[in-house]
């Protein structure tokens, strides 16, 4: 979703033409012998990536924006045009971003720590460039000038928009201030990127671990200890996601769900409480200097809410309709828990909520999660969505062999148009989890789809995941809401990579924030149909379709929780606005101070103390004042769905 953010805009060197000068480690940036630096729709050579590629290949595709800008900037604005402004500054963007998302992807994903760190570094370099061409007068007054020209007026659909968007966009990134305004919303935006790699980095790094012996793990299955069991005989339960969830869901003893839940809270804590902290101040700041009352107003208004009284309203009705299926929820959850304990008096903790909600589903429902994902071998749910997505959008899938990847856990596929036979793209799977790896699950753009003369620029993508890993005997297995993330990401993927725009800057996942999720949401509801589960839900071992019993109890439960869920989603929602639509981190409430009141007033969970799980919500950079767009977008995705 890189390009989503390029309002934020560039430095102008106005360098010569040359193909080679030095980059801030005195590498020679030169294309020859560069990973980085591929031709049109060349398959990109991962595994040759070293030590000091990104930093030649970032001097590399700066210089090249910088000869595109010069290009820009010498046409007369009296024969200005789309092809020779507007095209040209798209070309920019799409040179720029084919090297910057691959930044991204490495910061997230590469094993070597000496790779990473280049990417952030050069990452830095790329924002610092993006952010002062965001507020080049010469630039702008090139766009206004052929604004103003009869070509411009009568531009219609995609052209139309992008000249509004830019012409906005410039405005957005302070175009009107003045001196001393612009200098300092510049630097806001510098230390904003600092801050926020600061940020994510300090999640990927964490590490984390509970310790157990063998007195401590009931509940939990023999494959799951097995691959924990240490060689001093122990468990290592750390916090990466296939260990946190089934311990969360089995492990009977209430004090050690308490202490892995307290242990997740609070990653990167304490330092990523202060580098909140000055992003959300940061952010107020930038808003107030470009005139708006909060960032919320800010962000919200380039979004189809428009404004964040719409999103409060929003919130605030949402919240108010499911307050009854969420009241009924939490005795249902109670009940459990009281019959559990063999008492009556009993509270519903935060540590509570996976066991017991197991409990009811096995109980109640006669759904046995361990069941259900012997019917969800990873391989499989991967055929299954090559299945039904080749169905519903005319495609075809190829693995790659042996390909050039990241690490050795990577796979690599093309996607062909069914009745023609073209190639649309091609996309990675990076699933498992590893050290230093980004921690939850996401798509990455690595090229996004552009016509170029008479052909088009094919997209990349990749999905980073972490599922569970095969093992000796066992294979990787999926609970359900696995694989309705699987197919979640998915759909990103599909959006991306079915875009036929002509323009790079509207390609795929580059459309309002909260619209994004819809493509992706709408993937989702085919998990839960019986035609579809029959394509690829297969035991492991027999080769069984899932039974129509066991979809029929699972269907029968999906509304489990659906009110509590629900309220936990306001909950983010409302945090996320509140942050960023009038807090004021230097008053006298702290970030963790507004989880505490807004954890105890929206959801049926009581703060849990001494947490603060706002220092790991990664969303609250990349959504910030956004978040909401999860539950609006649902509503296209089921109308798309329908």
């Amino acid at each position: 979703m890189r390009i989503l953010y390029f309002h934020y805009i560039l430095i102008i060197l106005f360098l010569s033409g040359c193909a080679t000068l030095e980059n801030p480690h005195g590498v020679k940036a030169s294309r020859v012998n560069n990973p980085l630096l591929y031709g049109l729709n060349e398959v990109i050579d991962f595994q040759s990536i070293r030590k000091g590629d990104i930093d030649a290949a970032t001097t590399f595709v700066l210089n090249d924006a910088d000869k595109i800008l010069t290009e820009v900037l010498v046409v007369n604005d009296t024969v200005r045009s789309f092809e020779n402004t507007l095209r040209k500054i798209d070309d920019l963007y799409n040179t720029v971003s084919k090297v910057w998302n691959l930044i991204e992807l490495l910061s997230s994903t590469h094993p070597f720590e000496d790779i990473r760190d280049e990417a952030d570094e050069n990452d830095l370099r790329i924002q610092a460039y993006m952010i002062d061409i965001s507020i080049n007068e010469d630039i702008y007054n090139a766009i206004l000038a052929y604004s103003e020209l009869k070509e411009a007026q009568d531009l219609t659909g995609g052209r139309k928009r992008f000249l509004q968007s830019e012409l906005r966009d410039f405005k957005r990134s302070g175009m009107e201030l003045k001196g001393e305004k612009r200098n300092t919303l510049k630097e806001i935006q510098k230390r904003l990127s600092e801050l926020s790699i600061a940020f994510s980095n300090n999640i990927a790094s964490s590490a984390d671990t509970l310790f157990v012996n063998e007195e401590m793990t009931s509940g939990l299955s023999e494959d799951y200890k097995i691959e924990r069991l240490l060689p001093d005989g122990r468990y290592a339960i750390d916090l990466s996601y296939p260990s946190l969830d089934p311990f969360m869901k089995y492990a009977q003893s209430d004090s050690l769900r308490r202490l892995l839940r307290y242990k997740y809270l609070n990653i990167a804590v304490p330092e990523n409480l202060d580098i909140l902290d000055e992003i959300i101040s940061s952010r107020k700041n930038m808003s107030e200097i470009l005139g708006y009352p909060s960032y919320a107003s800010y962000t919200i208004e380039n979004a189809m809410a428009k404004d964040p009284v719409a999103v409060w309203e929003f919130e605030n009705s949402l919240r108010k309709s499911i307050e009854k299926k969420a009241s009924l929820d939490v005795q249902e959850m109670l009940e459990m828990k009281r019959e559990h304990s063999g008492t009556s008096e009993v509270i519903l903790y935060d540590w509570d909520k996976y066991y017991y909600e197991n409990q009811i589903l096995r109980n109640q429902y006669n759904v046995d999660s361990k069941e259900v994902k012997e019917y969800f071998e990873l391989n499989r749910v991967i055929e299954g969505i090559f299945l039904i997505t080749g169905s519903v959008f005319g495609l075809q899938y190829r693995e790659v062999h042996n390909p050039s990847v990241w690490h050795e856990d990577v796979t690599m596929y093309k996607v062909f148009d069914e009745k023609s036979g073209d190639i649309m793209g091609r996309f990675y799977l990076d699933l498992y989890p590893r050290p230093n790896k980004y921690k939850h699950a996401a798509e990455f753009t690595i090229v996004s789809r552009k016509r170029i003369g008479d052909d088009y620029q094919l997209p990349v993508a990749s999905l980073v995941c972490n599922f569970p890993k095969s093992r000796k005997n066992y294979p990787s297995l999926l609970p359900h809401d696995d694989v309705e993330t699987l197919f979640h990401e998915f759909g990103h993927l599909i959006h991306d990579i079915l875009s036929k725009t002509e323009l790079v800057s509207q390609s795929g996942t580059s459309v309002a924030m909260d619209f994004v999720e819809a493509p992706s949401q709408m993937l989702e509801n085919w998990v839960w149909n019986k035609q579809s589960l029959n394509l690829f839900a297969k035991h492991y071992k027999s080769g069984e379709i899932i039974p129509d019993t066991l979809v029929d109890r699972m269907l029968a439960a999906r509304n489990l929780q659906s009110g509590n869920d629900l309220l936990q989603q306001v909950f983010y929602g409302i945090l996320d606005l509140t942050l960023y639509d009038g807090y004021d981190p230097s008053g006298p409430l702290s970030t963790t101070d507004i989880v505490v009141q807004l954890q105890n007033s929206i959801t049926n969970y009581p703060y849990f103390e001494g947490t603060h799980q706002q220092a790991s919500f990664d969303h609250l950079l990349d959504y910030a004042a956004s978040y909401y767009g999860y539950l609006w977008s649902e509503v296209y995705a089921y109308d798309m769905f329908s």
